[in-house]
């Protein structure tokens, strides 16, 4: 009796113990650095106001870096961290000068990760926060310098993404996030010359991201 009911308990501790950890077979925390690219939509009503600078991104472009990192609270539902940073290398300034510049992006937002795909894990999220750009003039040009008595000019602003993108999964500890897609939202305003410039003006970019992702 005392042998069946040892037996009994250990059966009930085996089968609770299982579904425990099946309940918890997923990462609590995912790490993911990762490659950058934005490219702006090529609109001229995009155009905005760096300290009475105008910057026209028909063609801007960013390429660069960063990471996030998420915590999951179940193994459908997480809260991700994001950020990124990327060189300006392709774009438009006020009378054709020429600049350098980079773009800091800092996002936070609720992910929803599909894990029962086996190996094949798409994700969606949605992320709110704030950009920053930093632009450096090289020109000569008066229209470029004198604005504002320098060559370096510099403005955050309201920033929010949405998309998704999937991951393989290469071993528990390891991912391959192959693509990253997603709709870029920024809102730097802007008080310039142009006509096509209002006080609240956003910009609408698409921005790719692909790297690898470590769990805990």
């Amino acid at each position: 009796m005392k042998i069946t009911r040892g037996l009994l308990v250990l059966g009930m501790l085996l089968m609770f113990g299982s579904v425990a950890f099946a309940q918890d077979d997923f990462p609590k925390i995912e790490t993911s650095p990762a490659f950058m690219y934005i490219r702006t939509s090529p609109m001229l009503s995009n155009a905005f106001e760096v300290n009475g600078q105008t910057v026209n991104p028909q063609a801007l472009q960013c390429a660069g870096g960063g990471g996030t990192i998420a915590y999951n609270f179940t193994s459908l539902i997480g809260i991700a961290a994001d950020l990124g940073g990327c060189k300006i290398f392709s774009h438009t300034f006020q009378a054709g000068n020429s600049v350098d510049g980079s773009l800091f992006t800092y996002l936070f937002g609720p992910r929803i990760t599909y894990r029962k795909a086996g190996k094949f894990q798409p994700f969606g999220e949605l992320n709110f926060g704030g950009t920053r750009v930093s632009l450096t003039c090289n020109s000569s040009a008066l229209t470029c310098i004198n604005a504002v008595g320098t060559n370096s000019y510099s403005k955050n602003a309201f920033a929010l993404t949405v998309g998704g993108g999937f991951q393989i999964v290469v071993s528990k500890k390891i991912y391959i996030r192959l693509v990253q897609a997603e709709y870029l939202y920024t809102r730097f305003g802007n008080n310039c010359a142009l006509a096509v410039c209002s006080n609240n003006n956003n910009q609408n970019s698409f921005r790719l991201k692909s790297g690898i992702v470590l769990t805990w």
